[in-house]
This record gives structure tokens, C-alpha cells and sequence, in this order.
């Protein structure tokens, strides 16, 4: 039994080194696939670049990408601007569009003095230097130093591949250089790795310097790109249309007769790349209505944010609450108190469930709770006194002296259906403490009260615990003084809660502090943000296959056409034409293919009721019951910053995919084109 047990114990061990070995390298493998995609897409974006002429496109780019850079940034970081006023609205993005126009106006002039006094291998090897420095200082801080190590061994293990490749050539002296420049950018690369992991060795407190450092780096080369290349790269592109490469490009596309294979390939990786676009976009869109219907729902049932003492429950609320509402942004505030306690049923079941203390004149304007009532009202939770006669012709066996009056209580409709109550039935809630004393210490008390109203909300955990009672009840049922645990607040937008909170605690000051309605269930809408990142990579595989689509859609392509790409060499043209030409039907297959993709994932967005519709009317299945997922069709929301950055990584993967084909198809030897011509 004991070698059984070690050798389990060794196979978990084994296994689990496996498994996170296994989820490194392909967490490594992402990463390396992306910047091969990145860096690839860059280069090609620097072949188009620089043929910009002209700087009325330029600027109109330019103009465009300020606009949506502007736009994009005020969705992140100002969601509240969303439903304002137009004037408002444009007072909180005028700021990123003047921001956002600076950054393009020194980008663009800097892209251009490079391009016009560097060259395409001097800048390839100058952004491999500068990505290699300030990626490895933020790996330095952020892993272990076991892992910074790991992309200088990727580059020592491509350095063996190239002095491979180069003596199973046995190339020419003149040849041996040109094969050599891969091996140069990659010692320049090891170089700029190795000097960021000196970084190591700095005292404390200069990694997080180090670390800032190349975050920086990195955040003003990706800026350089987006607001400088891009615009010029656009540029360059639009002046191509009447260039002799464009005009190639299209008729190699649009293949006929002995050809058709590569046409049909080719519509092959447009589909590809729209069908990985398409179903990105939907489920994205999906996702997010999800996470915006429980949001509004968590909201209706709670207020946007909260009010407490760091000392428990407080006095005097009434001055807090006028202090409160005074602070911008806030419409409402009410006050509460929570007990907890449990519930018997008319058959004897116990339930546990919280009481919560409300104030019936004013919930109803930081909650829905007068909404979600589907019997009663909560302006009856202070019942007269005459109803406690009728209490006692009901149980005449029961002392009901002792309770001055008989309160109303509020409950969800799934416990009023477990405990077997309707409106106006009679409910006893157990305190587990606070009654007589026994031999065995204080035994529970118990407190009646009448079922004034019934509510049903989207989330079955409430409508099983939550129960609702006027403020000085549940004060009585926990016998305390007038206190109240917190005070909720309602504000205008709820993006905002959080900033009118610090306003809200700055005003009342110490010991109170606030908790905005995120703050509750963290862990819930983590979770979705997480979900909605997996389905995102998994489905972006979709595209990374299209993407290799290309590569050998443009490889069998140059196989096919080496006499033609001989001829043009042999008349003159040079390595950078044929390589626009490819890198154009690259680009033409990625808009094509991401310009189809989103058009048809907002469609399929605008029309999924009606094909759920569809199906269930074909199937006869209820695909989504009302009485488990709390709504009968799907929800949907398109956003459009997530939109763009679904067609951006389309096109990134479109523009990478064509650096490889079309350097082979550059480097094309004339003579061995046309030898059996």
C-alpha cells in the first residue's frame, strides 16, 4: 500500500510539473506567435509607408485615427460620458482629441524623418533593439529571472538555425553576408536582451524603476506605430491604387482559366478570416449583454453605492443622510440596517434568511424593490395596532401581549412558495439569540410578522433570503438602539458611483467610508471578464489558421508565377515592388475578410432573437427556459471599441501572414525563373 500510495503521489507530482510546463510553453508559444505577427505586420506596414505621397491622405489618416483613438480612449477610462447631454459629452472627449492630434502631428514627422534616412534593415534591427531592451526589463520585475532568460534562448536556438541553414548552402562569400544579416539583427537582439536582464542586479527599489522604464519604451514605440505609421502606411497604400504593383496584385487575385485552384483558395482565406471576425463579434456581443443584464440587475437590487461607519452601526443618521444628499451626483439615499435570522414555514421548515431594515418612503428610490413586487406594497411594512387583535383571534393560545405591535414583512416569492405563505399570512422569524435564559444558555426568540408583499427579482439568491422590514422592526428584532449598519446611495450614472463615493467620503470624513456596488461581487464579474478573454483567444485561433491560409495561398501563388516574377525582375523592378505586390493581396484578402466579418456579426447580433426564434420553432426545443436562465432570449450588446479590436487583430494577422511570402518571393533568382521557360 505504501509504494502504491508514493508511486500515486510521484504520478500527481509528474503530472502537475507536466501540466505547468505544458501551460508555459504554450502560454510562450502565444506570446512568440504574437510577436512574430506583430513584428511582421509592422514591416509590412513600413513597406507601404514608404511610398506615402502626398500629405492632403495623410492628414486625412491622420485626422481619422485621432477620431477613433479619442473615441476609444473615452470609452475605457470615461465610461459615464455614455447617454450625456452633446454638449457635455464633447467638453469630456475635446480633451483626448486635442491629446490624441499632438501625439499623431510629432509621430507622423517622426516616422517620416526615419523612413526618409534610415533604411528598412536599419530600422528592423533598431526596433529589434529597442523591443528586446524594455520587454526584457519588464520581464526582469514581473516573473522570475529563470523566465527573462527564455527569449535568449529562443534567440540562441534561431542563431543555430541560421548557421545551419547557411553551411547546408555552402553559399558564395557575396551570398554568405546577405544570409548573415538574419544572424546580425539576432546578435543585436541577444545584445539589447542581455543588457535588460542587468537590470537584475540594480538595488531594491530600481526594478520597479527598470521596469517602469520599459513599459514606457514600449508604450511610446506601439504609439509611434498606431499615430505616426499607420497614417502613412494608409497613405501609401490609397496611392498605390493606380501603382503597376496594385494593378498585379489584383489580376493575380482574380485568377482565371489554369488558376482557378489559387482563386478558390484565396476566397477560402477570405472566409476564414470573416468567419473567425463573424464569431468573435457575436459571441463578444453575447457576452457582454449577459454581463450588462445581471449588472442591471445586481443594480436594481442594490444601490449604487453604500455608506458605513468603521465603527459598526451609528446614530444620527438623519444628519448623514441630509450630508449625503447634498454631495453632487447623488439623487437618493435611503438607510438600513440588516439582521440575520431564520424563517419557520407553515409546515415547520426552518430557512435561513437575512431581514433587512428599509425605510418604505424613500427604498424605492435607490432600489427596485417596488418594481419587482408582484403582490402588496411596502408602504404597509408599519401595520396599526388594530392588526394585532386579529393576531390573536388567530392564535388564542399564544400570549400576544407582550408585542406592542405586529409588523409587516416583505418576502421574495421563492421563499413565500418553500415556506408555504401568501399576503397577509402570519411569519415567525428566530433570533438565534436574545431570548430567556436557559440551563443551556439564551434560547432563540421569536417574532411574528405579517406578510405585506411579495417580490419577485431576476436573481433567485435574493428572492430565497432577502426580506424586507421597516427600520425600527428590525431594530426591535435585534434589539438595538436607533442605528442604522449603512446608508444607500443612488447617483446619477452608475459608471460613476465610485468618484461620487470619494466625494461622499471626503464630505462626512472619518470613521465613514464607502463601498460601491462593484466592490459586492468582484469575483462574479471577474469571472466573466475572464470567460469573455478564453472564448476571445480560442476563437482568434480561428483567424491565426486563416492567417496561415495566406501564407500558403501567397506562397503557391509565387510558386506559380516565378516566370512572371522573373521577367519583372529581369525588366528592372526591384526586391520592395514584388514584395508590395504580395504584400498587397495580403491586405486585400485581410479587408475583404474582416470587412465581410464584421458586417455579418452585426447582422447575426441585430437578428438572434428571431433565429432563436427559428430554431426552437424547427426543433421544438426551449433553448433558453425562463425558469433557469431568468430570461427567455438571449441578451446582446455590440461594443464598438471591442469591434475595432476584433478587426484590428484580423488585419495584424492578415499583414503578418504576407512578410514571409513575399521576401521569398523577392529573392527570386531571374535566371532560375526562366530556366525551363
Amino acid at each position: 500500500m505504501e509504494i502504491g500510495a508514493a508511486i500515486m503521489a510521484w504520478l500527481a507530482a509528474t503530472g502537475g510539473a507536466i501540466a505547468l510546463a505544458f501551460i508555459v510553453l504554450l502560454a510562450l508559444g502565444i506570446l512568440a506567435m504574437a510577436v512574430l505577427y506583430v513584428g511582421s505586420a509592422v514591416i509590412v506596414l513600413e513597406r507601404f509607408a514608404r511610398v506615402a505621397q502626398g500629405w492632403l491622405s495623410i492628414a486625412g489618416f491622420a485626422a481619422l485615427i485621432c477620431v477613433v483613438a479619442a473615441l476609444v480612449t473615452a470609452d475605457l477610462s470615461q465610461p459615464e460620458l455614455h447617454g450625456r447631454p452633446w454638449g457635455e459629452w464633447f467638453a469630456g472627449v475635446m480633451p483626448l482629441l486635442l491629446r490624441a492630434a499632438l501625439s499623431t502631428l510629432v509621430m507622423t514627422l517622426l516616422c517620416r524623418f526615419a523612413l526618409a534616412r534610415l533604411s528598412s534593415d536599419q530600422l528592423g534591427t533598431a526596433s529589434l533593439v529597442i523591443l528586446g531592451f524594455s520587454v526584457t526589463l519588464v520581464l526582469v520585475s514581473a516573473l522570475p529571472l529563470v523566465y527573462a532568460f527564455l527569449p535568449l534562448l529562443g534567440v540562441g536556438l534561431l542563431a543555430l538555425f541560421y548557421a545551419w541553414r547557411r553551411a547546408r548552402r555552402a553559399a558564395p562569400a557575396s551570398e554568405e553576408d546577405d544570409a548573415a544579416s538574419p544572424s546580425r539583427r539576432l546578435a543585436w537582439f541577444a545584445g539589447a536582451i542581455v543588457l535588460g536582464l542587468l537590470s537584475a542586479a540594480l538595488p531594491d527599489g530600481g526594478g520597479e524603476l527598470a521596469s517602469g522604464l520599459g513599459a514606457l519604451v514600449v508604450g511610446a514605440y506601439f504609439a509611434a506605430v498606431v499615430f505616426g505609421l499607420l497614417p502613412l502606411a494608409a497613405a501609401g497604400l490609397l496611392f498605390m491604387r493606380s501603382s503597376v504593383e496594385w494593378f498585379i496584385a489584383v489580376r493575380y487575385l482574380v485568377a482565371k482559366r489554369r488558376q482557378v485552384f489559387i482563386s478558390a483558395i484565396t476566397a477560402i482565406c477570405v472566409g476564414g478570416i470573416a468567419a473567425g471576425v463573424w464569431l468573435i463579434v457575436v459571441v463578444l456581443s453575447v457576452m457582454n449583454g449577459f454581463e450588462r443584464t445581471w449588472r442591471e440587475e445586481i443594480l436594481g437590487n442594490r444601490a449604487h453605492f453604500t455608506v458605513h461607519s468603521g465603527f459598526g452601526p451609528f446614530e444620527g443618521y438623519d444628519g448623514i443622510l441630509q450630508q449625503v444628499r447634498g454631495v453632487e451626483g447623488v439623487t437618493a439615499a435611503s438607510p438600513y440596517i440588516d439582521a440575520e435570522g431564520m424563517v419557520r414555514g407553515s409546515r415547520g421548515e426552518i430557512f435561513s434568511v437575512r431581514l433587512r431594515g428599509i425605510d418604505p418612503a424613500t427604498v424605492g428610490d435607490v432600489t427596485d424593490l417596488r418594481d419587482d413586487l408582484l403582490a402588496g406594497s411596502i408602504d404597509e411594512l408599519v401595520v396599526a395596532e388594530g392588526d394585532k387583535a386579529i393576531l390573536a383571534a388567530e392564535n388564542p393560545g399564544e400570549d400576544s401581549a407582550a408585542e406592542p405591535e405586529v409588523p409587516g414583512i416583505v418576502v421574495g416569492n421563492q421563499l413565500a412558495v418553500s415556506a408555504g405563505v401568501s399576503l397577509g399570512d402570519t411569519l415567525v422569524l428566530i433570533s438565534p439569540f436574545g431570548g430567556p435564559q436557559t440551563p443551556l444558555g439564551p434560547a432563540p426568540r421569536l417574532k411574528r410578522f405579517r406578510v405585506v408583499g411579495v417580490y419577485q427579482s431576476s436573481f433567485f439568491q435574493y428572492d430565497e433570503v432577502y426580506t424586507y422590514v421597516a427600520i425600527p422592526a428590525a431594530q426591535d428584532f435585534r434589539r438595538v438602539a436607533d442605528v442604522v449598519d449603512g446608508i444607500e446611495v443612488r447617483t446619477t450614472d452608475f459608471y460613476r458611483s465610485r468618484r461620487v463615493g470619494d466625494a461622499v467620503r471626503t464630505a462626512l470624513d472619518y470613521p465613514y467610508y464607502t463601498r460601491d456596488w462593484k466592490d459586492f461581487f468582484p469575483a462574479f464579474f471577474q469571472a466573466l471578464k475572464t470567460e469573455r478573454v478564453m472564448m476571445f483567444l480560442l476563437l482568434t485561433m480561428i483567424m491565426v489558421v486563416a492567417a496561415f491560409l495566406i501564407v500558403a495561398t501567397l506562397i503557391m501563388m509565387i510558386m506559380e508565377k516565378s516566370s512572371d516574377i522573373a521577367i519583372l525582375k529581369a525588366m528592372g523592378a526591384e526586391d520592395s515592388a514584388i514584395q508590395r505586390v504580395f504584400a498587397i493581396e495580403g491586405t486585400l484578402i485581410g479587408l475583404a475578410g474582416t470587412l465581410f466579418g464584421v458586417i455579418g456579426g452585426i447582422a447575426v447580433t441585430a437578428q438572434l432573437e428571431w433565429l432563436q426564434g427559428r430554431i426552437e420553432s424547427i426543433t421544438g426545443i426551449d433553448t433558453l427556459p425562463a425558469s433557469v436562465y431568468q430570461f427567455s432570449t438571449l441578451p446582446t450588446q455590440v461594443n464598438p471599441v471591442q469591434v475595432g479590436f476584433v478587426a484590428a487583430i484580423a488585419m495584424v494577422l492578415s499583414l503578418g501572414a504576407t512578410l514571409l511570402p513575399s521576401r521569398q518571393g523577392a529573392r527570386l533568382d531571374p535566371a532560375e525563373g526562366l530556366r525551363y521557360e
